[in-house]
């Protein structure tokens, strides 16, 4: 805190040379960095120069008084943030005054050490909790910007790998390799999947972060866009016997909707139904209206959500995952990025979960502009 104080810059402006060696002389002790005028045209040059965190601006001076400096100071955009506490005497009339012209707060003279240091304090916890605030925010973007660009730079490559994984998968003869390797290209292939699906869900993560992630609205097939979403995860739902199908998309589903986000949405939930569902279990992916909105649901009939876990689902606050049934790990990331996405459409996302019974997830969006 010593090396924070001792950046807090005070400009003490007072003609009367005592008045300036007293101020001197309390808050040099408590670490602030002094500077010191004895004029109002003084004060104004080097407050556009050395920006100081804070003024203590005396009130009665010859020439332009502080009021006048208050005005200048207020009125220029280069230092009316400049917070600004008064010296004067303790009339009310100077006190309303100077609070109409900009003042922050006021000391009364002849100057108390402990008045002074206290109110100079007050400014500069306000300033400390301010730079921390800023400094944590910019931790924070620098973050996600890392893992925007870790996410961008790995989801090509990993991409590659995940097409000749599958290829490789389906070009194998199950009859022509052993058991144990045909298991092992199953999990290979299923690995990399989740791998891009992680990455995928990370980078579109950070860009809503970073607010880069912007809504592109088009007329689009509602029906045809969450089918055709559902159906890339037969093949991996086929490797754990749960069967996957669709309700109510016979017809077309015409609504103005950002086709990527709303198939990253389903691709997630259709992906941690698959993830928590048994073998032998069904998936039903359904649409229906409902005004302006298309509602999607999400059905499984797996392992459900336990009633304590599920207030903590989604909320970002707590960071809540668990395992699927063959042990599938999740990072919980994907159910976040459906939020954000449903919530950018103007919809909401909620579920319906019953322990050893399955879960439902549903969300709505707005389809009309």
């Amino acid at each position: 805190m010593e090396n924070l104080a001792s950046q807090y810059k005070v400009l003490v402006v007072d003609d009367v040379p005592t008045n300036v060696m007293l101020v001197q002389a309390i808050l040099k002790k408590e670490g602030y960095t002094l500077l010191t005028t004895d004029s109002g045209a003084k004060a104004l040059r080097i407050a556009q120069e050395k920006h100081p965190n804070l003024i203590l601006l005396d009130i009665m001076m010859p020439e332009m008084d502080g009021y006048e400096v208050l005005q200048h100071l207020k009125s220029n955009p280069e230092t009316n943030d400049i917070p600004v506490i008064m010296s004067a005497l303790s009339d009310m009339q100077s006190i309303v005054k100077g609070y109409q012209l900009g003042a922050t707060e006021y000391v009364t003279k002849p100057f108390q050490r402990e008045e002074l240091v206290k109110r100079v304090a007050h400014r500069y916890e306000l300033f400390s909790i301010k730079r921390i605030k800023q400094e944590l925010e910019n931790t924070i973007e620098s973050r996600d910007t890392l893992y925007s660009v870790i996410a961008h730079d790995l989801r090509s490559p990993l991409g590659s790998l995940k097409m000749m994984n599958n290829a490789i998968l389906m070009m194998v003869d199950k009859k022509q390799v052993s058991e144990e390797v045909y298991e092992m290209l199953q999990m290979m292939n299923k690995t990399s999947e989740e791998i891009f699906q992680l990455l995928d869900n990370l980078l579109k993560w950070a860009k809503n972060r970073l607010n880069k992630q912007n809504i592109y609205r088009q007329e689009a097939d509602i029906n045809s866009i969450v089918s055709s979403t559902a159906q890339i995860f037969i093949p991996m739902a086929t490797q754990k016997d749960i069967s996957i199908s669709t309700e109510g998309m016979e017809e077309e589903l015409m609504g103005s909707v950002d086709i990527d986000m709303l198939k990253t949405i389903v691709r997630n939930l259709v992906s941690n139904a698959v993830k928590f569902s048994y073998p032998k279990g069904s998936i039903v992916v359904s649409t229906k209206t409902e005004g302006d909105y298309v509602v999607v649901g999400v059905k499984d009939s797996g392992k459900g959500i336990k009633k304590e876990d599920q207030n903590k689902l989604l909320k970002q606050n707590t960071h809540f995952t668990s395992y699927g049934t063959n042990n599938e790990k999740g990072s919980g990331l994907g159910l976040m990025l459906c939020k954000d996405f449903v919530e950018q459409h103007g919809g909401k996302l909620w579920f319906e979960s019953e322990e050893g019974k399955g879960t439902t997830f549903f969300f709505s969006i707005k389809i009309n502009k």
